[in-house]
């Protein structure tokens, strides 16, 4: 998967934006029409379109809603990553189902789905040195399966670790 990060230029002047009525249209999907009509016009679409538009929401079901359906306006077939998920400790591997383990709150999705040209924003510091931190915006320029070039090996991003400590689980 190879990503891209819009160049994005913010106004010095220090004023704000006004926002004209009726700018802001009424549900979801005209919301998504309004915002990306142009997404898959490649003359249209560059880095500066995607620089000027972000969809802000509060809660992660609203995000994942306004995702499906940025993804279903976009040309393409979607790639789907899965992650791993496990418990550290041997005796209590049977305790947990993976069904339980997908579907832990406060970490990543178990199921990512993406497609070319898809806009995406990072949710953590993945690697700051490559500029991936959390709130980077980036794009979706191609999608290979995951590999790892040096030794030909499956390469996965790290998922946070949900490890606790006994004596520090109700501070």
């Amino acid at each position: 998967m190879l990503i891209e990060n819009p160049v994005e230029e913010l106004s010095d002047d220090g004023e704000d934006e006004d926002i004209r009525p009726g700018a802001i249209p009424r549900g979801l999907t005209r919301m998504v029409d309004e915002m990306y009509a142009d997404i898959n016009n490649p003359e249209i679409a560059n880095d500066e379109y995607f620089a000027n538009r972000t969809i802000l929401t509060t809660t992660n079901a609203v995000v994942q809603r306004i995702n499906e359906a940025v993804a279903q306006r976009l040309e393409g077939v979607s790639q789907e990553y899965l992650s791993t998920d496990s418990v550290e400790e041997d005796e209590e591997v049977n305790f947990f189902e993976q069904e339980v383990l997908h579907t832990v709150n406060g970490i990543p999705p178990h199921k990512l789905t993406l497609k070319k040209g898809a806009p995406i924003m990072m949710m953590r510091n993945l690697n700051p040195d490559l500029g991936l931190y959390n709130r980077t915006r980036l794009r979706i320029v191609e999608l290979k399966p995951p590999r790892d070039p040096r030794n030909d090996h499956d390469w996965r991003a790290p998922r946070p670790a949900c490890a606790h400590s006994e004596d520090r689980l109700y501070q």
